[in-house]
């Protein structure tokens, strides 16, 4: 729901008071100069937080903005979001403004990418805006025993946040006039006895709508099932609030 009239804002936020969740900015670490964590504390006994859970937040007088959980401890009452600041919005500029001992409310949501228990191998792609989406699958995984690869677009001062939180998948850089192609040809250059392993993973893409729907030709192309592939599109060019 990227942009509403404020009177029309008010009364959804006065409707859902009920459902609201209340928390503080307990913890604010800056990955990169863009990439900022807010780790969140507040009494989340009664929420079930799963891998691909998302939050809603009220950034400013007429718009909403929904984010990916990057964790969730319960027994603590602390759940984190990884923004990623490009200036662009008004998403941005409120979670630039974010201070420790702030306090928010938030709704939480299903979303559309749910990890899958199922499966054995995990292969992600995305770029800034899913950083925070695969770090929690990357916990998940680990926990599951499970095993899991990818490959991110990723402006080069951003890569360092890859072994910051420890995800251990490749970056290329990002092209905005040839969206998934460096990670293609990434993907070519795969070991064959590599891509036979990974060939029946379930596939996560979330993050450019563009490079989405490339990279998902690309591994039908390749013969991956649809039913493997999961997708959920956080921006599109020339579009706010996707």
């Amino acid at each position: 729901m990227p942009q509403i009239p404020k009177w029309l804002a008010d009364t959804m936020i006065t409707v859902a008071n009920p459902w609201l969740r209340q928390a503080v900015v307990a913890n604010i670490a800056m990955i990169t100069d863009e990439l900022k964590q807010v780790t969140f504390k507040g009494d989340f006994d009664h929420e079930n937080f799963l891998p691909g859970k998302i939050v809603q937040f009220r950034v400013d007088d007429t718009s909403f903005r929904h984010y990916t959980l990057s964790s969730f401890n319960k027994q603590q009452g602390l759940c984190t979001v990884l923004f990623y600041l490009h200036g662009k919005g008004p998403g941005s500029q409120w979670a630039s403004s974010l201070q420790e001992g702030q306090h928010v409310k938030f709704r939480s949501g299903e979303g559309k990418l749910q990890y899958n228990l199922q499966a054995k191998h995990h292969f992600f792609f995305g770029d800034e805006t899913s950083i925070g989406l695969f770090n929690w699958y990357k916990t998940t995984a680990l926990a599951c025993s499970h095993e899991y690869f990818g490959v991110l677009e990723l402006q080069p001062q951003h890569e360092p946040a890859l072994p910051a939180l420890k995800i251990m998948v490749d970056s290329v850089h990002t092209t905005m006039d040839a969206p998934a192609v460096n990670a293609i040809i990434w993907m070519e250059d795969m070991h064959p006895d590599c891509w036979a392993n990974w060939k029946g993973a379930t596939f996560y893409l979330a993050g450019r709508a563009m490079s989405i729907s490339r990279f998902k030709k690309y591994l039908l192309d390749k013969g991956v099932e649809a039913k493997q592939i999961r997708t959920d599109a956080y921006w599109a060019d020339g579009k706010k609030g996707l």
